[in-house]
């Protein structure tokens, strides 16, 4: 107990100092929750657009005074072409009282495309609606399960009844070709989304029509051309010259391999940028740290004199920097409570392995100082340390 008085009274002795310490560590968790949550968001999209269709996908953004069928037709028509796959697509859906997305894939995307799902099955798995209720596969926010039925309000004014049949995995990342696919703007999120979604078979719905009042025409943004195993590369390259005329075509696997070089140097850029930060950030840190033992160890050495052994110091300043650690953890839980930490963009799991990486860290920081110094405070002569305080150093 004697112990740990000593080291709150350490620590009240420097409590300005201490405070300081404590801020300047705080700002570099924040920091690092921002990196943490970047890098994620990375790796999240990466992993998302890799699932997408990639061997022989074309994707067609197309020119808005062609009309969609006539194009499709046209294409359809092309010796190299196997299929056509197209996603309609609505951000004004509700669902279980919240709002999401509905995204509506017609057979050629539902059979080459397989989200990640943390419970259930894919829509591939199931036949089409023949009851009264369509097969759907959700997003885990809307807080439905495996079974669950529910109505959902369709664009057209009416509504549609679905039954949940898969759940998608955390963090949420579906198929939402909403942006272009130009290989000059393409981005995650030109083809990815993360809101709340419902996502269901084109023609239960009683197709494309419902996305639109009756008196509109539901606009496709992208068209994915899927093309025949074994097409040669000159025959690619004459059909998509010939589908230029329609948009801009471009093949999927070079979107992709572009997307992925420019995500690798962001994730490089950003883990660069850390890296320095948090360099500057330990400096400090620890500079502050090493003050406060050096005066700490002027202070033993009247101890010493009172009659308290070294073992006791030593004792005593692992005791500081324990109770330094826990109060620094604890002051993290609440700016994360506070929302200074992004944890609303991790996943319970996320959150967990950050906070363990955050108490590493704090561990680090103070035992380094720390230990050294109460390796200093047992093996130093003791002569030497009366001579500094008669010294006034």
């Amino acid at each position: 107990m004697a112990i740990v008085l000593i080291a709150l009274k350490l620590l009240w002795k420097r409590k300005l100092t201490n405070i300081v310490l404590i801020v300047q560590i705080l700002l570099s968790v924040i920091m690092l929750a921002q990196v943490f949550v970047a890098i994620e968001d990375y790796l999240d999209n990466l992993q998302a657009v890799n699932e997408l269709p990639v061997n022989d996908t074309i994707v067609l953004s197309l020119f808005d005074y062609y009309d969609p069928e006539y194009a499709a037709q046209q294409i359809l028509s092309s010796p190299q072409v196997d299929s056509i796959g197209r996603v309609y697509m609505n951000e004004n859906t509700f669902c279980n009282n919240m709002p999401c997305n509905l995204a509506a894939y017609n057979e050629s995307i539902i059979s080459r495309y397989s989200p990640g799902l943390q419970s259930g099955s894919w829509l591939s798995d199931r036949s089409s609606a023949g009851g009264k209720t369509v097969p759907a596969v959700v997003s885990g926010e809307i807080g439905l399960k495996i079974g669950d039925t529910a109505d959902i309000g369709l664009p057209d004014g009416k509504t549609c009844r679905i039954a949940v049949v898969g759940i998608l995995k955390e963090p949420t990342q579906y198929f939402f070709p909403s942006g272009s696919a130009s290989p000059e703007y393409f981005s995650a999120e030109s083809v990815i989304s993360q809101k709340p979604v419902i996502l269901v078979r084109d023609t239960d719905l009683g197709g494309p029509s419902v996305f639109a009042p009756p008196s509109y025409t539901p606009v496709i943004t992208n068209m994915f051309i899927f093309l025949k195993p074994n097409t040669d590369d000159t025959n690619i390259d004459t059909a998509m010259r010939k589908w230029s005329k329609y948009g801009e075509a471009t093949p999927m696997i070079s979107l992709v391999s572009t997307f992925n070089k420019n995500t690798e140097q962001m994730i490089g850029g950003t883990t660069i940028m850390f890296v320095v930060f948090l360099s500057l950030a330990v400096i400090g840190v620890l500079s502050n740290n090493v003050i406060q033992s050096l005066r700490n160890r002027r202070l033993f050495a009247v101890y010493y004199l009172l009659g308290m052994n070294w073992k006791k110091g030593a004792a005593a300043e692992a005791c500081r920097v324990g109770i330094l650690i826990i109060i620094t953890m604890l002051l993290t839980l609440v700016i994360g409570k506070l929302g200074l930490l992004m944890l609303t963009w991790m996943t319970p799991m996320r959150a967990f392995l950050f906070y363990g990486i955050v108490f590493l860290y704090l561990v680090v920081m103070f035992t380094a100082v720390g230990t050294g110094f109460i390796i200093k405070l047992v093996r130093d002569d003791l002569s030497e340390s009366l001579k500094d305080l008669q010294q006034g150093e």
